[in-house]
């Protein structure tokens, strides 16, 4: 007998009661593919085109399409009306950006074709970002590439491009950061070798894939944790707590900020190696708008109070106060103080600063990091080192890139910019762009030059008339951005590669009304380096179908669906992308049907996220490798007849994390019907097929259903769980795991 639960639910998954969003994104797939186009066909042929010319047929095709800046004449006055198509010449390198703010109408898209017909030129229209290199020279001697042995088969390129930004930071950024200017230089840079593959930057040790440089499991793993050259103590007082991953030394700068409770009487000192004469002291609130201040901080030197300072709460810049006279002291303290904290408990100070009459803050001081092995920082120059970067693992399961300052070879230490993640036990790290590290064919470096230009060394694969064959870099950002107020849009057929620090191949960007109605069908896209291949930001009503991404570096993502409403991904295959296969970022109401998504096992990826107010979404007959991913506040997802494959390298198959704050705190009504979720790591002993998390999680999930599946394992009851907290959990599974030997 059916429970009327189980029939509201499979009428749901049926189409009858599923949530209105099911039938309206339907309609809306149907009606965007099946639009009849009425209007002019422009021609562009980026080779053999004429700005001059009408672009009414292939003989008189433009060079230029409309919307790239580049264009003049003709097609930078053309007005693009709802039915216009723009045709480009198949098997033509296209080398622009276009960006369209225009609209078609139901039944009269505006569209991009990529030669899809297949009567104007060979094969697919081709957007190519990149910037071949010419002019390569054979290098002189070894001491031009620091002693390299393989010197005489390396060959080095001017390039006119400046790095000065990615190689003078003198801080770490993490792995994934997006900002172009603090990208290490070979995110920002990177060699193609046409169309074949990413060439690997040189590094130590040799990654096990070079498509990954960051994968903390080919690092090397020093017995030491990183140990920074603060020269003195700074702590919290008896009876004080903090946080307890957080260091306490970002007080001392203004890094990051660590939690001080309580609210009345907490306090932090530091202790000076030798006394200092004080005339002045301050400090500065973190982000005083949303976290409660004490009313007052008193100060105190050697134990003594010398200064109690009334607190300004809205004041950002640090507050200041001069003592009553000089004051000479070892040891400085700082004390919240409030004559009423009620439920608060605790705060955060941004900086505390002490200053000598001259002016001289005596508390903040460049901070190095020092990584320590005695294993395999043996080198005997001191100079050694110099150029190179050094990748950190830490923070949570991230890897941070940083130039090296100096190395100490008597104590075999590397000196760094000062790691403000926390660290682990362990140092697991390695080295970057260097040649020093150049072995293997293909393999590459950067040095900065003057005047805003950069040089390249690299030992070739294979060459052509004594010159490498066919190596570029990414000059231009993002393909194709459609922008507000589109609408109606097309975008087919074509082959987008090589593009780098923008949006990705195709993307779509909100300015005030919210792009709709877009279709992006039958495209290949790979070696994209920005925020993904293909980038679905604050739209509605989206199609993509039948695309294949792959092969971006630098941590991009395959399909990225941000706060978009009314979307469809179909058929489509993500294959090896550094960042994750499909991520969704408070997405609604959408329907992903018979995509692959494959070999996503880059640093902190998964093949599937569901972040931060996903919902109404189904994923149905679906092949995904590695972990899906649900993080807090999603809610009706549904997952039916798909297969999440570990290979044997991830340790849960699904899973549901507690982190999270958009839409609520609670995972509700998420059903797992029919799947079949194996391979998980046979080395990992909590190797699962769904993981529920329990630090920090509000509660079980809510509605949940796991019913029909094939399933590696459990890692806990959470249907005892559920019982506990009164939520309805329904199981009915098959287990499976992997046969002895």
């Amino acid at each position: 007998m059916i429970s009327h639960t189980e029939q509201r639910i499979g009428n749901k998954l049926s189409g009858c009661e599923w949530r209105p969003c099911v039938v309206v994104v339907v309609m809306a797939i149907l009606m965007v593919m099946a639009w009849p186009v009425f209007g002019a066909t422009y021609y562009v042929d980026f080779a053999g085109g004429n700005n001059q010319a009408d672009g009414l047929t292939p003989q008189t095709a433009w060079k230029h399409s409309p919307g790239d800046r580049n264009a003049m004449e003709k097609p930078r006055a053309v007005k693009l009306a709802p039915g216009d198509t723009i045709v480009f010449k198949g098997g033509v390198a296209y080398h622009g950006e276009i960006q369209l703010s225009v609209a078609g109408s139901e039944g009269k898209p505006i569209t991009l074709d990529g030669n899809t017909a297949g009567t104007f030129g060979h094969g697919r229209a081709i957007l190519d970002g990149a910037r071949m290199i010419e002019n390569w020279q054979r290098v002189g001697s070894a001491a031009d590439v620091q002693g390299n042995p393989k010197w005489n088969r390396i060959m080095y390129a001017d390039l006119d491009m400046d790095l000065a930004s990615n190689f003078n930071q003198d801080r770490f950024v993490a792995h994934r950061d997006a900002g172009t200017a603090g990208q290490a230089p070979w995110q920002r840079l990177f060699l193609i070798d046409g169309e074949r593959r990413i060439l690997p930057i040189a590094q130590s040790p040799k990654p096990s894939d070079p498509f990954y440089p960051d994968l903390p499991g080919d690092f090397y793993n020093s017995p030491h944790r990183l140990t920074e050259n603060y020269p003195h103590r700074v702590f919290y007082e008896e009876g004080t707590v903090g946080n307890r991953t957080l260091p306490l030394i970002g007080i001392t700068f203004g890094g990051a900020a660590p939690v001080i409770q309580p609210f009345n009487g907490g306090a932090v000192s530091v202790e000076m190696k030798e006394p200092a004469t004080i005339s002045e002291m301050g400090f500065t609130l973190f982000r005083p708008a949303s976290t409660p201040v004490p009313e007052q901080i008193v100060f105190l030197a050697d134990g003594k109070e010398i200064y109690k300072a009334q607190v300004e709460p809205k004041q950002t810049a640090m507050q200041r106060f001069k003592l009553p006279a000089p004051v000479q002291a070892r040891k400085l303290t700082f004390q919240l103080r409030h004559s009423n904290p009620g439920n608060i408990t605790w705060t955060k100070l941004q900086q505390i600063a002490a200053f000598t009459p001259d002016g001289t803050n005596v508390i903040q001081h460049q901070i190095s990091s020092i990584i320590r092995d005695e294993k395999r920082l043996v080198q005997k120059e001191a100079n050694w080192y110099n150029g190179m970067f050094v990748g950190v693992h830490g923070g949570n399961n991230h890897v941070y890139f940083a130039r090296a300052r100096r190395y100490a070879p008597q104590t075999n230490q590397l000196f760094v910019p000062h790691f403000q993640a926390t660290t682990y036990d362990t140092t697991k790290y390695a080295l970057y762009n260097s040649a020093r590290f150049i072995e293997q064919p293909g393999e590459w470096c950067l040095v900065p030059l003057e005047g805003g230009r950069t040089r390249v060394y690299l030992l070739p694969e294979r060459l052509q008339d004594g010159q490498p064959v066919n190596i570029g870099y990414p000059v231009l950002g993002t393909g194709i951005l459609l922008t507000t107020p589109v609408s109606h849009i097309q975008v087919r057929g074509f082959l987008i590669q090589r593009y780098s620090g923008g949006a990705g191949a195709v993307a779509t960007q909100a300015k005030g009304a919210r792009p709709s109605h877009i279709a992006i069908t039958d495209c290949e896209v790979r070696f994209i380096s920005g925020q993904s291949g293909i980038s679905l930001n604050h739209s509605d009503h989206v199609v993509v179908e039948n695309c294949f991404v792959h092969q971006c570096p630098g941590w991009t993502v395959g399909i990225y669906v941000n706060r978009t409403n009314n979307f469809r991904l179909t058929r489509n295959r993500t294959d090896k992308n550094s960042g994750s296969g499909i991520r969704h970022y408070e997405a609604k109401h959408g329907v992903l049907r018979e995509n692959a998504v494959l070999n996503h096992f880059g640093m902190h990826s998964s093949g599937l996220n569901f972040y931060e107010g996903c919902s109404d979404i189904l994923f149905e007959g679906n092949y995904v490798h590695n972990t899906l991913t649900i993080n807090r506040n999603a809610e009706r997802i549904t997952f039916r007849n798909n297969v999440i494959d570990g290979l044997g390298r991830s340790a849960v198959a699904v899973g549901l994390w507690a982190s999270g704050s958009v839409g609520g705190q609670e995972i509700k009504d998420i059903h797992f019907l029919n799947n079949t979720f194996v391979n998980m790591n046979p080395n990992t002993t909590w190797a699962t097929g769904i993981l529920g998390q329990r630090a920090n999680s509000p509660g079980a999930p809510q509605g949940l259903s796991i019913r029909n599946n094939i399933l590696h394992g459990l890692a806990e009851d959470i249907s005892e769980k559920s019982r506990t907290t009164s939520t309805s959990a329904r199981w009915s599974n098959a287990s499976w795991a992997p046969a002895a030997g």
